[in-house]
């Protein structure tokens, strides 16, 4: 939750003016393919607490499903976190956010990314981001090319995918 928190205080984790939330973090509960994700809508929440999260029991990438339960449904990029669990046994935490300078630099300095066909929370997004997830190190940043100003960042642990957001992040504000 406090890995959460700082994501939102650095902006990267939100709501748009027009009331759409944007970015989110999730989980994986060791040993297993399950994973708890913060919920659809909770973009505005700080400090955010446990009822703002859900558990992923499992998921579908080629039925579009995700099984979840909890107080609230599961983000809408719930897969596409699902697609880096089931591509990289060794990731702990993903986190998903929005930031338009951090967009651009990785895009200029030709980061990994997705193809800008594949649309947030479809089947083409989950598998474009298990596909790239299973071909790079532990601890990644991915762009997602058709997710306007979208990153997703994965590690064996929260903290080291947060520390990732963070030098890019760092590095956006001084270029």
């Amino acid at each position: 939750m406090r890995i959460r928190d700082d994501l939102h205080e650095w902006e990267l984790i939100g709501v748009l003016p027009d009331g759409i939330g944007y970015g989110n973090v999730s989980a994986r509960f060791a040993g297993t393919d399950r994973f708890a994700i913060t919920a659809s809508g909770t973009g505005l929440e700080f400090p955010i607490e446990a009822a703002h999260f859900c558990e992923v029991i499992s998921f579908d990438i080629p039925q579009n499903r995700v099984i979840c339960r909890g107080p609230l449904p599961a983000s809408s990029e719930s897969m596409s976190h699902g697609a880096v669990y089931a591509a990289r046994p060794d990731a702990g935490a993903v986190i998903h956010i929005h930031d338009r300078l951090m967009y651009r630099l990785l895009r200029a300095e030709g980061a990994p990314q997705t193809p800008a066909d594949a649309a947030f929370g479809t089947p083409e997004m989950a598998r474009a981001v298990g596909r790239l997830a299973a071909a790079l190190p532990p601890v990644a940043v991915i762009v997602m090319a058709g997710h306007e100003d979208g990153l997703l960042a994965f590690a064996p642990n929260s903290r080291a995918a947060r520390d990732a957001l963070w030098e890019i992040y760092s590095r956006s504000r001084r270029e």
